[in-house]
């Protein structure tokens, strides 16, 4: 292998490759320990899910919450705030671990729970539907001690209109922004890997072109101390080749810049997810693309996962590269820009931005063609529950899936 040289002052700012700008809400030290317990059975975890009443804990929860499965992890989603918890089982007990966090602030604290053997626990381990399900236990602000009394009480399964898989909650970069101070990085793998907990059941990820034509994770169109830590390399991405970014760039919670390859094998090998949009950030990365798309598809089908894996088309100019790839009718897409483009690419998808409002009448229109249509990128609480009662789409794109995740799963 080629290397390259480098001078004395670029070795010493790498030296000095360390500070970030931003940090992550600090999540406290889960202090239940699940050494001596068993994973619940996947035949068991369905069980689990539904609505939930609260009988103590409103104050901070709200009156009702969503209990979901993400990957192998517990979400309770409630109105403004999401939790996350590890699980085990022991002697016909689940004890349930975590955290709780509300996305828009730093507020956080330890959960503890459990679902007690004659409450629910012991028809749940057997797969078998329990008469009712009560979950209990205390729950802390910040690093105290879990103290707060807790009680969620089973309500009913999802309506028809929330059915699990019906409906897209997509992650804005790999689940989340690097501004929401979440413990992992955007466009990371771990970050991937992380959005399920929150909610998400596909994502979006942004790709640009290193300098020896390697599509990579990145959304900025530059290497700065936004995303990545304090290093010895700055300037467009483009600049530097992989080797360069694998070895001299961190992002700013300490991940390398991924691969696109390696997250698409991520998600189909190490995730539940099953949706993934490419966010096109340069023309040039089509014809790259496309390859490296295939493959993954290939790869999921023969494992048995149902993926859809979509190049986006945001504007003309990637549409104009997407538009020279042969058979490009024929490439699973995802257009932003308009019904007649989506129409004119055979895209599977057409995706307009929230700003323009619900469109049922266009929605339905593109829907009989037989397009999903999902909205991007909606954040604010009242607009998401707006989108979904109101709307027709078939997914939003969002910064907060635990958000979406609750206004979705709730409705009756």
């Amino acid at each position: 292998m080629r290397l390259f040289r480098l001078p004395v002052s670029f070795l010493f700012a790498l030296s000095c490759w360390t500070c970030t700008t931003e940090n992550p809400v600090v999540l406290p030290e889960i202090k239940c320990k699940l050494e001596n317990t068993s994973p619940v059975s996947e035949a068991s975890k369905p069980l689990v899910e539904g609505v939930y009443s609260l009988g103590l804990g409103v104050a901070r929860f709200g009156s009702e919450v969503v209990v979901k499965w993400g990957g192998k992890h517990l979400s309770i989603f409630t109105q403004t705030s999401y939790i996350v918890l590890e699980v085990g089982q022991k002697d016909s007990v689940i004890y349930l671990c975590g955290h709780w966090r509300v996305p828009t602030s730093d507020a956080t604290g330890l959960i503890n729970l459990i679902i007690a053997k004659d409450e629910g626990a012991s028809s749940i381990l057997k797969g078998v539907t329990p008469a009712s399900i009560t979950i209990k236990g205390l729950y802390g602000n910040q690093n105290n001690p879990v103290s707060a009394p807790v009680v969620f009480q089973y309500k009913r399964y999802f309506s028809t209109k929330a059915t699990p898989g019906n409906f897209h909650i997509l992650g804005h970069r790999g689940g989340g922004r690097t501004s929401d101070r979440l413990p992992v990085s955007e466009n990371s793998l771990p970050m991937i890997g992380y959005a399920e907990r929150l909610g998400a059941t596909g994502v979006e990820i942004d790709i640009r072109l290193t300098k020896d034509k390697v599509p990579v994770l990145y959304h900025d169109s530059d290497i700065n101390i936004r995303l990545t830590t304090k290093g010895p390399l700055n300037g467009p991405i483009e600049n530097f080749t992989w080797n360069q970014l694998r070895v001299f760039v961190r992002l700013i919670r300490g991940e390398q810049i991924p691969r696109l390859i390696d997250a698409l094998e991520y998600v189909v090998d190490s995730t539940q997810l099953n949706f993934v949009w490419l966010d096109i950030k340069n023309p040039e990365v089509v014809a790259l693309i496309e390859p490296i798309q295939q493959e993954a598809l290939l790869h999921a089908d023969a494992v048995g996962r149902n993926v859809k894996i979509l190049m986006g088309i945001p504007a003309d100019d990637v549409l104009a590269a997407f538009k020279l790839l042969p058979a490009y009718q024929s490439i699973p897409s995802l257009c932003e820009i308009s019904p007649e483009e989506a129409r004119e690419l055979n895209s599977r998808v057409w995706s307009p931005r929230w700003t323009l409002g619900t469109q049922n009448d266009l929605v339905a229109e593109v829907q009989s063609e037989g397009r999903e249509v999902i909205c991007w990128t909606i954040d604010t609480p009242g607009f998401i529950k707006q989108f979904i009662e109101l709307g027709r789409f078939d997914g939003l794109l969002t910064n907060y899936p635990s958000s979406v995740a609750y206004y979705h799963y709730i409705q009756e």
